[in-house]
């Protein structure tokens, strides 16, 4: 049973420290709106994995044939992340200008689990990784084991992007309005890049 929770310290911690959508979501959030709106983020995401990990166990298949529509799943994230650009703009302009610190706006754990599903590599993961592991573990030490490596993945990796996103939130409001609204303006562009790069994957292929 060791190596079953290895195996799920190892996967969550490389999913919460891997600088990717949700990372760059989760930072946001709590570098604009405070701590309680990333971790609704953090819910959305790992409500997201949870969809995803029943029929990427059950069925390999269906996660391998949506991973082959990477053109669309591509387009998809790339007009959704490109959507959060302009609003992190929106949201930079009136941090920096100090007119109103923006408030949460209530679909926070929505755009977890948005962010989560209109990434490729989202797909790409369960299929590639999520899936031997959680086969790994079943494997290891029966039905028992692959919930003990669930459980613990889960808890690693949302319990990681929680301890960050706190700090963030902090460190944000030491930081004045102005220091907030350059962050902001920094995921600005990391989504802005992220959307570039969907787009590019999902024309070339």
């Amino acid at each position: 049973m060791g190596e079953v929770v290895w195996l799920g310290v190892l996967l969550g911690a490389g999913a919460a420290l891997s600088v990717g959508p949700i990372f760059i979501t989760i930072l946001n959030e709590a570098a604009t709106r405070g701590f309680g709106e990333a971790f609704r983020v953090i819910l959305g995401s790992a409500t997201a994995d949870v969809a995803l990990l029943l029929p990427a166990l059950a069925f390999a298949w269906v996660i391998a044939a949506v991973a082959r529509a990477g053109l669309w799943v591509g387009l998809a994230g790339a007009a959704f992340f490109l959507w959060l650009a302009v609003r992190a703009v929106r949201d930079a302009v009136r941090l920096w200008r100090a007119e109103t610190v923006p408030q949460a706006e209530g679909w926070a754990f929505w755009k977890g689990v948005a962010a989560n599903l209109a990434n490729p590599l989202t797909w790409t993961f369960w299929l590639a990784t999520g899936t031997p592991a959680m086969l790994r573990a079943q494997h290891l030490a029966g039905p028992s084991g692959l919930g003990v490596f669930t459980v613990t993945w889960f808890v690693v990796a949302s319990g990681l992007e929680a301890v960050i996103a706190l700090v963030v939130a902090r460190s944000g409001r030491r930081l004045g309005h102005r220091g907030q609204g350059a962050f902001t303006g920094l995921s600005a562009a990391l989504f802005a890049a992220l959307a570039a790069l969907m787009l590019t994957h999902a024309v070339t292929g």
